[in-house]
C-alpha cells in the first residue's frame, strides 16, 4: 500500500503488537493487516490522521478481531478467519 516513512513505521508498530498479543507469527499479522486496509493509501495528512486517530494496540485488535466489539466487558470475540 502506498505510504509515507512515518506510516509504514506506525503500521510495522501494529503487526508487533499483533504478534505480541496474539501470539500470530508475522506473516499472519502483516497479512490481515493487508487485507483489512486493501486499496488504502496513507499518504496524505488526512490518511495520516485517519491512521493515527487510534493507537497501535486498539488497531490490532480491531484488525484481528474484525470490527467486533472487543472492548466490551467478558471474553474476548473469536479472531476474523484468516486467510481474510
Amino acid at each position: 500500500m502506498p505510504a509515507t516513512d512515518e506510516a509504514v513505521a506506525y503500521i510495522r508498530g501494529i503487526a508487533d503488537e499483533m504478534v505480541r498479543q496474539f501470539g500470530v507469527d508475522r506473516e499472519e499479522a502483516v497479512g490481515r493487516i493487508g487485507a483489512f486496509w486493501r486499496g488504502t493509501a496513507f499518504v496524505t495528512r488526512y490518511d495520516l490522521m485517519a491512521l493515527f486517530h487510534r493507537d497501535e494496540e486498539d488497531w490490532a485488535k480491531q484488525i484481528y478481531y474484525g470490527g467486533e466489539p472487543w472492548w466490551l466487558p467478558g471474553p474476548p470475540p473469536e479472531p476474523a478467519p484468516y486467510p481474510a
